[in-house]
């Protein structure tokens, strides 16, 4: 903050400002039409990026549908109101350019002394002697985090207190966690309207957030492992089956050299179905690695939305999305890894094999697979 509210201001808060998938400050605030839900139209964007396939939207908070047009992302509508209320926000907080034009004074004291540092756990800002003050009475101020005026200044950090207050005790932090709400509440709230309701501290809820993503990225890690050991088999495959088709391209070779001109044609057409032969297994290789690629790339595109500094943060609307996020990488590193058919294809191939006529016919011999002939005789 730029300065500390007084009893009665409007209160400088982003809470109600903030998207349920970044947790930061509205961009562009959108709505999604069929539900109302708002998020920023990057975030949008992005998340639409791994449903391209698809014509229409899954709200992440309440799985609404909305379909989407030719533009997709680009032509939902603004959430005008909410954009108002973020250009209020900024135009009342300002930044650490703000804080050094205002010159910030001291909170502590009645002396009205610039302001050198700022306590993040009273949410106060203190002058050269408070701050020191501040320090030397470790019995009631031990363990407080203190930033110098010039480090939020220079946007090293940010003001602001380690916890956010309470909306109905203003005095108290938000430092208590409701599982059964889904949301961060003040001691008194807790001994008055969540007293049978499971809670845990902000620290704990915050460290087992932690574990879960950790878990979720160290997994997303292996499946793309995985994926990536998979597509490298497939392109050993590949070449095994190219050797495989060479060798009978070359052993067509040599029959055709062997006979006379007029078996030129019977030459060509049997060259002309190893080369169908190859395409057709080429386009399956394709297929494999096309779906490993995809699956990597939405797996990526999803721990972006996954991965946030700001998990202590999560609740209500946010952690549901956050839920619906991992639930979805669940299902995509749940999906059993294809790693058999290109082996197979790569046994149909080298079962391919060349027999040469014997001098009394007119062609060149078959392409053999079993009972399969691919031969033409010369009338």
């Amino acid at each position: 903050m730029a300065e500390k509210q007084e009893e009665g201001d409007v209160p400088n808060s982003s809470q109600g400002l903030t998207c349920p998938l970044c947790l930061v400050i509205f961009e562009d605030a959108t709505l999604l039409t069929s539900c109302g839900h708002t998020f920023c139209r990057p975030c949008l964007r992005k998340y639409d990026l791994s449903h391209q396939d698809l014509d229409h939207m899954v709200c992440p908070l309440c799985r609404t549908v909305t379909k989407l047009s030719s533009n997709r992302v680009d032509d939902l509508l603004p959430n005008v109101t909410v954009n108002g209320l973020v250009d209020d926000h900024r135009a009342r907080s300002g930044g650490g350019s703000v804080i050094l034009e205002m010159r910030q004074r001291c909170t502590v004291c009645n002396l009205q002394v610039e302001a050198i540092a700022f306590c993040s756990t009273c949410d106060a800002y203190m002058c050269d002697q408070c701050c020191v003050g501040h320090e030397q009475q470790k019995l009631f101020f031990e363990g407080h985090e203190i930033v110098s005026i010039h480090d939020i200044v220079e946007g090293n950090c940010k003001p602001g207190s380690r916890y956010e207050k309470c909306s109905v005790h203003r005095q108290e932090n938000k430092y208590i966690f409701c599982q059964d709400c889904k949301i961060r509440v003040c001691f008194k709230c807790v001994i008055i309207d969540h007293r049978d309701h499971k809670i845990k501290s902000h620290q704990d809820f915050e460290k087992e957030m932690q574990v879960k993503v950790s878990d979720l990225l160290h997994r997303c890690e292996t499946k793309k492992s995985e994926l990536e050991k998979n597509i490298q088999t497939v392109e050993t495959h590949r070449n095994e089956a190219h050797t495989a088709l060479q060798l009978l391209r070359e052993h067509v070779g040599q029959a055709c050299r062997t006979k006379v001109k007029q078996l030129e044609d019977n030459r060509c057409a049997l060259v002309e179905k190893i080369d169908v032969l190859e395409r057709s297994f080429d386009e399956a290789l394709n297929g494999l690695k096309s779906n490993d690629e995809y699956m990597i790339e939405t797996i990526c595109r999803s721990v972006d939305l996954v991965a946030n500094d700001r998990l202590g943060c999560l609740e209500a609307d946010s952690l549901v999305a956050h839920t619906f996020f991992c639930e979805e990488i669940d299902g995509l590193l749940k999906e059993v890894i294809d790693q058999t058919s290109a082996a197979t294809i790569r046994e149909k191939t080298q079962k391919q094999r060349f027999k040469p006529a014997d001098d009394t016919s007119f062609d060149l011999g078959t392409s053999q697979k079993q009972m399969v002939r691919l031969h033409w005789m010369a009338y």
